[in-house]
């Protein structure tokens, strides 16, 4: 049986030897390939054949020529004899299932991240080396070991990430945020688990953002493939947070946190951002920590926050002003459509028709599938159906208007938001024009008609079709 312990241990004097003896200009200065001619020739050659059999994909010929090439080159010869050598360890791991065997070819994986870690941190193309090839080296532990290996690799990964940042790739932001999960599934101490779980709520606020840097990267180079994993990465992230993200778990764990670190404001701004996106507002929480932000860096998620609150207390004209501001702050964030929404539902109840009408409008150059903007739009019309007052339809035909877009919206919406539009267009079919009154001004049940261009009327010079109560 080969020791592959040994194998690669061979290596090491060599590296204690370079690091320990030689001075750094000594070592910059040597031959890569060796201190000999005979050596650079022996060891050149060597690389060249089992990088030969690598590319045939001949892993059990290329290993054993690489095997070789550890005996002749110096430990400094080449990286790619290092992660080479990973991947022929991992091709005979594929043919034993041998416990002690799969064990010593383990430890020789690590010890070659070890040493190239150590040999390699930093290389022109990559300042950061050593924080990527832990993240291989956390990768393959938990591929191992799974989830009893998970709070060593987690160790790993967390380090990496706090290096490489938006830099990570898709799989170890994923796989980071996995291990977390069972790394703290496996604490025992309850307080321990519980300051975890709050490490990793705000830290998937942080590992989302990487993601979307990752995203606009892929998206602007048109690298759809990146795209994808990207995407995929963001969806493993969104399982593992749905399944610890519940309001009753979060608050007290969060308020914690906070008490803690209250002069945080980076801390208070990942927490809002948490209690928006799970829509947990009804808590002593909510409010004191949209505030603070507030006052401290006005932003989208706290004026949203303050302003949603001022309206559960019917403050409307201060809500209107909150939305106003999140919907200005927000720019191109990915919560605009919800922003715009809340807005145009204040300006309705405040009566103001054709401000609701227009951030509907801007949801649906966005998302014209929107069921809600399509309900607000009929609200708009409805509310302001007097002021399509022509002395003959004028009104009646704003009350036909704003149906079709309740009825735009129980084509589109889920079933909560088909049954209020549903009860709207019910309430307001009442107002259709009688077969009297249409018969008046020549028209038929189910002919085109517009609506009188009037000033003031939110449906003015559009169009609609004749249906009578």
């Amino acid at each position: 049986m080969i020791d592959y312990n040994m194998m690669i241990m061979k290596l090491i004097p060599r590296i204690v030897l370079a690091l320990l003896v030689a001075s750094p200009l000594h070592v910059m200065g040597q031959e890569r390939y060796g201190e000999t001619e005979e050596q650079q020739i022996l060891c050149k050659e060597a690389i060249s054949v089992y990088v030969s059999y690598k590319k045939q994909k001949n892993y059990d010929e290329a290993f054993i020529q690489w095997k070789k090439a550890c005996d002749v080159c110096p430990a400094t010869a080449r990286e790619g004899i290092y992660s080479d050598g990973v991947r022929f360890l991992k091709n005979e791991l594929k043919k034993t299932d041998d416990e002690a065997r799969i064990k010593s070819i383990q430890d020789s994986i690590f010890l070659l991240y070890d040493q190239r870690m150590e040999l390699y941190p930093a290389t022109k193309k990559k300042p950061n080396n050593r924080c990527t090839v832990l993240a291989y080296k956390a990768t393959d532990y938990y591929r191992f070991f799974k989830k009893e290996g998970s709070a060593e690799a987690n160790v790993m990964f967390k380090e990496s990430v706090d290096c490489l940042r938006a830099e990570s790739s898709p799989a170890t932001l994923s796989t980071y945020y996995v291990t977390s999960f069972y790394a703290m599934k496996r604490i025992e101490d309850d307080a321990e688990a519980k300051a975890k779980l709050g490490e990793m709520l705000t830290e998937y606020l942080t590992l989302t953002d990487y993601i979307e840097v990752g995203i606009a990267a892929a998206t602007a180079n048109g690298d759809e493939d990146k795209k994808e994993d990207y995407a995929k990465a963001k969806g493993n992230l969104d399982e593992v947070f749905i399944a610890i993200a519940q309001c009753e778990d979060m608050v007290p764990v969060l308020s914690e946190k906070i008490a803690a670190d209250s002069t945080n404001i980076e801390l208070k701004e990942k927490v809002l951002r948490l209690l928006n996106q799970k829509d947990c507002t009804e808590n002593d929480l909510y409010l004191p920590v949209a505030e603070s932000v507030h006052q401290s860096n006005p932003s989208h998620p706290s004026a949203y926050a303050i302003g949603n609150e001022q309206a559960k207390n019917d403050e409307f004209s201060k809500a209107l002003s909150y939305m106003e501001q999140a919907v200005e702050l927000c720019g191109d964030c990915s919560e605009m459509e919800q922003y715009l929404l809340k807005a145009g539902k204040i300006a309705s109840f405040l009566g103001k028709g054709s401000s609701a009408r227009s951030y509907a409008q801007k949801v649906l150059a966005q998302n014209s599938e929107s069921a809600e903007a399509y309900m607000l739009i009929g609200d708009a019309i409805a509310s302001g159906a007097k002021k399509c007052d022509d002395g003959a339809l004028g009104q009646r035909l704003a009350f036909l208007r704003a149906c079709d877009y309740y009825g735009m919206a129980i084509s589109r919406g889920d079933e909560q938001v088909k049954a209020t539009a549903q009860k709207k267009l019910n309430a307001n079919s009442k107002q259709f024009p009688s077969v009297d009154e249409i018969f008046a001004v020549g028209k038929s049940n189910g002919d085109a008609i517009t609506i009188p261009a009037i000033a003031g009327c939110p449906c003015s010079g559009e169009s609609t079709t004749v249906r009578v109560r």
